[in-house]
Parts: C-alpha cells; structure tokens; sequence
C-alpha cells in the first residue's frame, strides 16, 4: 500500500509554510487549525494519489515525466511531492496570483508555478503533460467545467493520466441534510455565482454523470467515491485518443441512452427555486427593517434641523 515516504515527509517538514490567508484560501477541513489541517490534506492527497497511479496497470515512472498539478493553491499537494520534483517536471496552475508568486518565490527550485484565467486556456502546448492531479477544483466549477476538462485532454500527451476529485454523497448528506440519491443527483450546483473568497460553488457529481459524460474524453480507469462523511470521491482517467473533445461534446444531454438525465435536471431546477426562494426573502427581510428604519432617520434628521435655528 502506498505511504508518505519518509523522505517525502521530511522534504514537507523542512520547506516553508504558506501565509495563513493562502493556506486558508486552498481549502482546509478544520479552520480552528489551518496550517496543520492544510499538512494533513496535502499528505493524505499524496497517499491516495500515489494508490491510484499504482492501480493504473504497470504503475507510473516520475522520470522525466511534467506534471501539472491544476488548481494548485499555495502548493498544498504538491509540497508534498518534493522528492518526485526531483526526477520529474512539477508544475502548478492556479487562479490566485498570490498563491502563484508565492510557490515561485518560496518553492521554486523544484516547483513551478504559473496563473491561469476563470476560463481555459492554459498557456502551455498540446499534448505537453504526462500526468495532471486536480484536487478540490471540478468541486466548484460551474460554467467551465467541460472547457476546462476538454483543456485537461488537449495538454495531456496520448495515454496521460488525470487525477480528479469530486463530491458525492459522503459530502452531500453532510452538506444538504439531505438523503444521497444519485439518480437525481447528475451534475448538481449548489450557491452559483457565489464568490470565490467565500468558496466559491459547490458542484456534486453522481457516478453514472461521471461515466456518461467524462468518459466521452478519458477511459475510467478506476472511480472511488467517498465513504467518510465530507470525504471526496476521487476518479483516475486516461486520456482517449481519436477523439476531438470539445465542451459540446461533454455537455451534450443524451437521453435516449442515459433517462436519469431529465430527473437529475429537474432537481436542479427544484434546488435553484429553493435557492431563489431564500436569497429573494432576505432581500425583502433587508428591505422591510430599512423602511422600518427610514422614519426614525427622517425624524433624527428633522431634530438636528431644528436645533440648528
């Protein structure tokens, strides 16, 4: 079974720590104590990584191999990859700029590190990665999803492999209060359009979604979905040849060959109601105590005027 190795740990142990805003902003389960929660999620991805490239048939080789590590934060997975950035090419990608120059500033050498826009593509050439792990990312992507998947495809070179985790319904009943139905799960968005610094969407995907349309672009190699509550699901994927992959392609709603499509979309709608249901009754609840408000202002202000004459 696939450990930390010592020298892994020591490597992690030895290099420096992220500003607590940055290692926050990479997503950790216990606030109270970020830095030692953000540790222990990066040395847990590492162990379940390296288990999944172990079941991917002859295992994986790191020499002279890139690597991409998208949507890297402050390097909260790949710090602990310090030994393996020796013998391969270990790049990280993020959104957040800050988190980016810090990696470069801090980490680098062995790690790399470059920023990337909402939307793909990524500044690197086709078919350019042997391996991308993408943890905690396709959790919240909403509109880009299936551009950034196809991206994944165009950089990997033919028979890479990708690495990508998902929430399924060890996170959902924890997160809903909710019963997991996976059928009228498909691709369920929670919060669209929330911001980024407050987490940003949270996306759940049921299995049979997955297959159907994921595995338009890569071969399933093999899909654990989480059992402990909060726990993510993780799926390994190897890149399909001969296939042009475009975002049309991996949304395409087909369902003749797939009916749970149309339950899992009217749920969807029956969420975003209950969504707008509530954003529109704090609206008016805010709404409601500012009027409420509004004569005492007026005669406050009325008073001030008086006592001026």
């Amino acid at each position: 079974m696939a450990r930390v190795t010592d020298q892994a740990r020591d490597r992690e142990r030895a290099a420096p720590l992220p500003p607590r805003p940055l290692a926050l902003r990479a997503g950790v389960p216990d606030p109270a104590d970020v830095i030692a929660s953000y540790r222990a999620v990066g040395r847990d991805s590492r162990t379940t990584i390296l288990q999944l490239l172990g079941s991917a048939g002859a295992g994986f080789e790191w020499d002279g191999k890139r690597v991409l590590d998208f949507g890297c934060g402050s390097g909260k997975v790949m710090r602990h990859f310090l030994p393996e950035a020796e013998a391969c090419e270990l790049w990280g990608c993020d959104i957040d700029t800050r988190s980016v120059d810090w990696i470069n500033a801090e980490l680098n050498p062995p790690l790399h590190a470059f920023a990337n826009g909402e939307a793909p593509p990524l500044d690197q050439p086709a078919e350019s990665f042997d391996l991308v792990w993408s943890v905690s990312v396709f959790t919240h992507l909403t509109d880009h999803w299936a551009g950034w998947l196809a991206e994944l495809h165009r950089v990997l070179r033919p028979g890479g492999l990708a690495i990508i985790s998902f929430l399924g319904g060890a996170m959902y009943e924890v997160w809903t209060g909710e019963s997991w139905e996976p059928d009228r799960i498909g691709m369920t968005v929670l919060d669209h359009g929330q911001d980024w610094e407050l987490g940003g969407p949270t996306v759940f995907h049921s299995p049979w979604w997955l297959r159907e349309h994921w595995g338009r672009a890569f071969e399933i190699v093999q899909m654990r979905e989480g059992s402990a509550p909060r726990e993510h699901g993780l799926v390994l994927l190897r890149r399909r040849a001969g296939v042009d992959v475009t975002p049309e392609l991996l949304e395409r709603i087909d369902v003749a060959r797939e009916p749970r499509e149309l339950d899992a979309l009217r749920r969807q709608v029956s969420l975003l109601h209950g969504e707008s249901s509530r954003l529109r009754a704090e609206r008016d609840a805010l709404a409601l105590a500012d009027a409420r408000r509004l004569p005492r202002r007026v005669a406050g202000r009325l008073g001030q005027m008086r006592r001026r004459r």
